[in-house]
């Protein structure tokens, strides 16, 4: 995902979310989930959530700190960049709220795709890129597919010092929103779609069972990609989803998603709220009276609703 712009669903994940949500629309409704199971540690942190921010760019870790946010999502650095990384001395920072309570403040962090301006990239892949790395995205400049079941690529994204999570946990932050856990969209000559979804899962399933062993109770939160719920091993894995779009933008922007886009979704967010772990909502929206409307369907969701503009580089919600 470049840095000025967040991911968008594809239409072939539109046209799969319509057909099924055809064939569910009789038997699922909007409605608010059952009360959460208790948890302890940072899961039941996660369902006490009542308000969230998610803001990739122009971060002020002051503005962070004076919001009233529970939750607050954030670039690991200020440019994307590891000479402008956010220090454990930010990050705590972040953590404390006005009244001195804890927010939890969680790092943004790809694994679908490769982006150019993070430290691992070498300039040498542009002319000679290594088996794992495909094609730029035509939609987004600077982001390249990857075979993310590669072994080379997981490592750069964890498992080693100079590791990506791992630095993010060096600087304490208290948990991962996954981007682009729905690359299995993206064909492959040697994997079929079933394999694909499965090499996503097994690859987030390490990834959280790696972080929490260095920092128990470290959260992984999940954005988009709620085909993937229905795999126990990812279920169990992530302790929330960041879902966009729920309500409005599938079509464009500020557009009402179809009921069976709707319920599409919600067919399967709504069973994962009722294990007791949150989803997280956020929109772009402009006009008032949408985001009106956003905020009673996720009040009656019992979602926490983040509404932003798509180059998410305001801490305050429209």
């Amino acid at each position: 995902m470049p840095h000025d712009a967040v991911s968008r669903i594809s239409g072939d994940a539109r046209l799969r979310r319509r057909m099924l949500g055809a064939a569910v629309a009789l038997n699922i409704a909007l409605a608010a989930p059952i009360a959460p199971a208790s948890a302890g540690g940072l899961r039941a942190d996660l369902s006490r959530v009542q308000s969230w921010g998610y803001q990739l760019q122009e971060v002020d870790p002051r503005q962070v700190a004076n919001s009233a946010y529970d939750l607050m999502v954030i670039d690991y650095s200020r440019d994307g960049t590891a000479e402008t990384a956010f220090t454990r001395a930010d990050v705590a920072t972040m953590q404390t709220k006005p009244d001195g309570g804890k927010r939890l403040v969680i790092a943004y962090l790809s694994i679908g795709e490769a982006e150019d301006y993070r430290f691992y990239w070498q300039a040498t892949w542009h002319a000679a890129p290594p088996e794992w790395l495909g094609a730029e995205n035509e939609d987004w400049e600077g982001n390249y597919a990857v075979r993310y079941w590669s072994a080379e690529w997981q490592s750069i994204i964890f498992g080693r010092p100079s590791s990506y999570l791992d630095a993010i946990i060096d600087a304490g932050f208290d948990g991962v929103y996954l981007d682009r856990i729905d690359a299995f969209d993206v064909e492959d000559p040697d994997l079929g779609r079933a394999d694909r979804m499965a090499a996503m899962s097994a690859f987030v399933d390490a990834l959280a069972r790696y972080a929490r062993g260095k920092q128990p109770g470290f959260a992984v939160v999940g954005q988009n990609a709620e085909e993937l719920l229905v795999d126990a091993r990812y279920a169990e894995a992530i302790d929330a989803v960041g879902k966009e779009d729920l309500f409005f933008g599938l079509d464009g922007d500020g557009m009402r998603n179809s009921h069976a886009e709707l319920r599409a979704s919600l067919f399967l967010l709504q069973p994962f709220q009722r294990t007791g772990k949150p989803v997280f909502v956020v929109e772009y929206l402009k006009s008032a009276k949408s985001s009106q409307e956003a905020r009673a369907s996720a009040s009656q969701l019992g979602a926490p609703l983040f509404i932003a503009n798509r180059k998410l580089d305001d801490v305050e919600s429209r």
